[in-house]
């Protein structure tokens, strides 16, 4: 990647995006080798900025020895620095390669302790201003079908999205999600309707992840009934060609992959704990610089003309009361390409086949956001 676009990526992280401020401590973490050179650049932007950076890497042969080797005492002792240092922490910045965690040995039970133990400090980090991005790495770009270097130029151009426009043409849809009662979801194989009364919707536009370019809510948790039809999805290296998920009173009573051997390991994921099995998070989706699945959920979460229904783990800011050691976001692509579809609000047809049809959300249109 060419140091002027390093300079832009960094800049839209810490300067945009966390606003960094002189005698800040700034926590960078980072997974795989692409990752750790961004990270490194981060921490001299960090440092330029008059702030200190505090590096950890969790590369998939370091984590594994915490997930595999370590006892749950020396794992308890490692979230209790985490701690510490979060108390102390004003802002949090992971890049993470989501190739590089294909590579684990840990086993699912393994992976879910370690989780459980260390949850107390992710869920610290939050509390900090955060930021979450994919790694820009080669495997990435060969999954997405670019060459390195216009991959480059998506990747930055994407994340470097006018997000000031985002953030004001957001507001009438945020409006409307939060004043409204009924979601109906219709599309290839899928006819989905949930509530989402009386819970709150949180505009992304570019202060927490990046790429950004959605709004999120999510359904009142036993609201949920009917199929959706997911396209790609990935789970910590566990890769499926598509997923089809029927509910009934808000829990998934069907789940299936594109093999029997995906929906096996599609359905023992979701057997993990009682919440996986239920929506933490409802979004809608409007970064108009993406158009197609990456094999990366910080982009393909983002795709103009999608949405996004989450298992597992609700947001604090938009809680619905699902607690799980999950949080899976689904994709699900409504432009005619991808076989179309409809998004309704309180009987309001607001998006059609990925365009938004009522004058105030136009704004939100790719022809808009990027002209």
């Amino acid at each position: 990647m060419k140091k002027s676009d390093i300079s832009k990526l960094t800049a839209a992280f810490t300067e945009v995006a966390l606003k960094v401020k002189p005698d800040e401590k700034v926590f960078i973490q980072f997974q795989g080798k692409t990752a750790k050179n961004l990270a490194l650049a981060c921490a001299d932007k960090v440092i330029e900025l008059g702030a200190m950076p505090l590096l950890n890497d969790v590369s998939h042969d370091i984590q594994d020895r915490r997930m595999v080797d370590w006892t749950d005492a020396q794992r308890k002792t490692y979230r209790d620095q985490m701690i510490t240092e979060m108390k102390h922490t004003a802002a949090s910045i992971i890049i993470y390669d989501d190739f590089d965690a294909a590579k684990s040995n840990a086993t699912p039970a393994q992976r879910q302790n370690y989780q459980e133990i260390v949850r107390p400090y992710t869920k610290d980090r939050h509390k900090t201003r955060w930021l979450v991005v994919a790694s820009p790495t080669a495997q990435f770009a060969k999954a997405c079908g670019m060459k390195k270097k216009d991959f480059d130029g998506f990747y930055v151009g994407a994340c470097s999205a006018d997000y000031t426009a985002m953030e004001e043409a957001v507001k009438p849809l945020t409006k409307i999600m939060r004043e409204g009662k009924k979601v109906h979801i219709k599309g290839k194989d899928t006819d989905l309707s949930f509530s989402i009364k009386d819970i709150d919707a949180v505009p992304c536009t570019g202060e927490y992840n990046v790429p950004d370019g959605e709004c999120f809510t999510a359904p009142v948790k036993d609201s949920v009934n009917g199929t959706i039809l997911y396209g790609p999805s990935k789970y910590s290296g566990k890769s499926f060609d598509s997923i089809k998920l029927t509910f009934k009173d808000g829990k998934v009573i069907d789940a299936a992959g594109a093999t029997p051997a995906q929906t096996k390991a599609l359905n023992d994921i979701l057997n993990m704990d009682d919440g996986s099995r239920y929506v933490g998070e409802f979004a809608i989706a409007f970064n108009p610089f993406i158009y197609n699945p990456v094999g990366d959920i910080l982009f393909d979460e983002k795709i103009a003309g999608s949405l996004h229904l989450a298992l597992g783990e609700c947001y604090e800011e938009a809680e619905n009361g699902n607690k799980s050691l999950n949080h899976w976001d689904m994709v699900h692509i409504q432009r005619p390409e991808y076989g179309g579809g409809e998004i309704w609000i309180d009987d309001t047809l607001i998006r059609k086949d990925g365009i938004f049809v009522i004058d105030e959300l136009k704004g939100l249109n790719p022809d808009r956001l990027a002209p």
